[in-house]
């Protein structure tokens, strides 16, 4: 037996989640107010965000369901327990007291194991609102070139400056840190959409052993790094005397 919330030995199948998801929409179209949602395509994307926030968009066509990735791993109820809430929110209904206290056990839960894996880890700015920009820089940096499965993967600023470094990817924790040099104003975007493509090409290519020697940057790594858009602007950049300085300051 495992709690409401403990890892289970397999994530909920993704087509299971989308069969879940078209029920309850079913159901809610049924209330009073739920009639708009008939006939409306959905979809369901999972992200590690740091608050465990989950979120309901809808347009003229559709309904697009953004949840915290943690709900995979848990029970079947809180993962549907998260659904009805976002869509009793959406229709402007009361939260049954019920479907409050599951989310509010799952919540607590979620937190305490979430101090306890925290302990041995990086020292990071665990902030969401100082995180979100790193955050969608990184989803949108997914989406134009490599679409893959970011769920699991968490995107930080660092708390200290860093001479050496500007950003690295740490399998261990599936995790990308940023030096925070980066987050002052005058860094323009595009190096810091630079910085973060690095790392993003360190998760889509994995560190591999051949003849006794790590490959790091490999050939495709770096045949793939140039196509980023503002891949020489950034270079240009960050050799340029300006910002030598701002590493030394």
């Amino acid at each position: 037996m495992f709690s409401k919330f403990q890892n289970r030995t397999e994530k909920i199948e993704p087509t299971f989640v989308l069969d879940i998801l078209e029920k309850r929409i079913f159901e809610f179209c049924k209330l009073p107010n739920g009639k708009f949602l008939k006939g409306k395509k959905f979809e369901i994307k999972f992200y590690p965000y740091s608050n465990l926030g989950s979120s309901i968009r809808v347009s003229s066509e559709k309904l697009e369901f953004k949840i915290h990735s943690s709900y995979l791993s848990s029970e079947l109820e809180n993962l549907e327990a998260v659904i009805d809430l976002l869509l009793f929110k959406l229709l402007k209904y009361p939260i049954p007291d019920q479907l409050e206290e599951t989310i509010r056990k799952f919540y607590e839960n979620y937190t305490d194991q979430k101090i306890s894996s925290n302990r041995n880890r990086k020292r990071v700015q665990l902030s969401s609102s100082q995180n979100k920009k790193l955050r969608d820089i990184l989803e949108k940096l997914n989406d134009s070139y490599w679409k893959i499965d970011l769920s699991n993967l968490e995107i930080f600023w660092g708390k200290y400056r860093s001479t050496t470094r500007l950003g690295h990817y740490d399998p261990t924790h599936n995790m990308i840190v940023i030096n925070p040099i980066l987050s002052a104003q005058s860094i323009p975007n595009f190096v810091l959409e630079y910085i973060v493509f690095h790392e993003l090409l360190h998760v889509y290519f994995p560190v591999v052993r051949k003849k006794g020697r790590n490959i790091i940057h490999g050939k495709e790594f770096k045949e793939l790094e140039k196509k980023f858009l503002h891949y020489r602007q950034a270079n240009f950049w960050l050799k340029s005397k300006h910002f030598r300085k701002m590493i030394l300051h």
